[in-house]
């Protein structure tokens, strides 16, 4: 996975398919959540809207969706799991599938392959303070993007960017806190068993998966691709 090239490719529906169906299972799905012609039609959208490029950047990803810019750029981030600064068909459909169809198991991990970012299959120490620092940042961003998206429609009257604690002191406080009750067999690193139970557990990070979810169910509405 790397950069757009100038070179336009054209790839079939099941080559499409294929590719985000492993992709998805690579990042803890069971299997890719849309049918063939509902991946037929995001890659015609995909390719007619970047120019036929196999990666996008991100601006031409917020052209693709009907969506509120802040969310976005949060999908956009964690969508692009090798961290190439592009996203990729593939990695778009994958990290849709899990958005918007994904059950919770399959949303932690893939948050879990997202934050291990040596793919050792644990969660080491040095890992943990970033993944506390974006997921602090991201769920203010997500739950003030959903406020605002109620507001629109009617469906509430907050106007607060969100009440969650930020800055450095709360999130090493919540990365020591992750560290002592998450590590239950001492050897120094956090296994998926030991961060699905953190994850399933602590308030916060519930609301993320809550707001996660609200967020797809928001993109499926908006989107009738995804549908």
């Amino acid at each position: 996975m790397g950069a757009c090239g100038s070179k336009k490719v054209v790839i079939s529906a099941s080559e499409v398919m294929h590719e985000a169906n492993k992709h998805a299972k690579e990042h803890g799905a069971t299997s890719l959540h849309f049918t063939k012609l509902q991946v037929s039609h995001m890659a015609e959208l995909f390719n007619r809207l970047n120019d036929g490029q196999k990666s996008c950047t991100r601006e031409q990803f917020k052209n693709i969706f009907n969506f509120d810019e802040t969310s976005l750029d949060i999908l956009y981030d964690a969508f692009d799991t090798d961290h190439s600064g592009t996203l990729e068909l593939a990695e778009m459909i994958s990290g849709l599938s899990f958005l918007c169809r994904g059950s919770v198991e399959e949303k932690l991990r893939f948050l879990f392959t997202v934050y291990d970012a040596d793919s050792s299959g644990f969660l080491e120490h040095s890992e943990l303070l970033p993944m506390f620092q974006k997921l602090t940042d991201q769920l203010v961003s997500l739950e003030t993007a959903s406020k605002r998206r109620n507001n629109e429609i009617g469906k509430g009257n907050s106007t607060d960017e969100g009440n969650v604690m930020r800055g450095a002191s709360k999130v090493k406080e919540l990365s020591d806190e992750f560290k002592q009750l998450s590590d239950l067999d001492g050897d120094g690193k956090i296994s998926y068993e030991e961060f699905e139970e953190y994850m399933s557990n602590n308030e916060m990070c519930k609301k993320f998966l809550q707001i996660m979810t609200e967020t797809g169910n928001t993109l499926r509405e908006e989107n009738t691709n995804f549908s």
